[in-house]
This record gives C-alpha cells, sequence and structure tokens, in this order.
C-alpha cells in the first residue's frame, strides 16, 4: 500500500487509538481483579493507582480516535514512561513478566511515534482516524449468522 494513501494515515491513526484503548481496559480489568481477588496480580503492581491509569489511557485513546494531537502526544509520554518504569524494575528483578510488559509499552510507544506523522495529515485534511474494530465484526458477523 502506498504510504503517501489517506487510507494508510487514516488506519495507522485508529489502529494506534484502538491499541491504547485496548490496552486500558485491560488494565481496568486485572486492577480490579488484583483488588478482589487475585493477590498474584496485586504484588506485579495492579490495583487503585493502575485504575487510574487505564481510565487515563481510555480517554487518550478516544482522544485520539477525535483526532486530538495532545491525546497522541500524552499517550506517546505516558507509554514512554511506562517503558521506562518497567526498564529499570527489570534491571532490578529480572522477571519475564517485566520484560513482557517493558516490551509492550515500548512496542506501543513506537507505534503511536509513527502514528505523529498521520495524525497531522488527518488534521490536514479534515479526516477522522478508523474506528472499525475488527473484534466488533467478527461478533457481529457472528451474530448475523
Amino acid at each position: 500500500m502506498n504510504e503517501k494513501s489517506p487510507k494508510n494515515h487514516v488506519q495507522r491513526v485508529g489502529k494506534g487509538a484502538n491499541l491504547v484503548i485496548f490496552l486500558g481496559i485491560l488494565g481496568i480489568i486485572l486492577s480490579i481483579l488484583a483488588l478482589t481477588i487475585s493477590q498474584g496480580l496485586a504484588h506485579r503492581g495492579y490495583g487503585f493507582g493502575y485504575i487510574m491509569i487505564g481510565l487515563f489511557m481510555m480517554g487518550l485513546g478516544y482522544g485520539i480516535r477525535y483526532r486530538y494531537k495532545y491525546c497522541l502526544y500524552a499517550a506517546i509520554a505516558l507509554f514512554t514512561i511506562l517503558s521506562c518504569n518497567f526498564l529499570f524494575k527489570l534491571f532490578i528483578h529480572h522477571t519475564s513478566y517485566l520484560t513482557l510488559r517493558f516490551v509492550l509499552c515500548a512496542w506501543v510507544s513506537f507505534r503511536l511515534i509513527q502514528a505523529i506523522s498521520s495524525m497531522h495529515a488527518l488534521i490536514a485534511t479534515n479526516t477522522f482516524p478508523d474506528r472499525d474494530n475488527r473484534f466488533m465484526r467478527f461478533l457481529l458477523r457472528k451474530r448475523h449468522s
């Protein structure tokens, strides 16, 4: 696909927004589990504080969906800070779980940094990011079948 294609910009920013929203929801679910039934998750850093971070992630993801470039910058800053935090903890504790969290946050940061130029192109053309979700398409297709 052509790199300059408007559809590519729409999809790149939309996928970044969906990724941030998904990770926010996942963090909230894991935090609720840590607060209610799982001490193992509570020892890994989930809890009330991470519920607030998850809500903030969701808000940033929806901000990216509605073409607010400062939400994109804030999401990049958040995931970069989380990456640095997990890298620091990884040097201290050397666990595979911290490695996974570090790699995930670094990958999301990289994807969001790639979306900066696409966000500027969307703003210039007055186009919104792709709000399509493959998971929801799959569920709707299954229900109608």
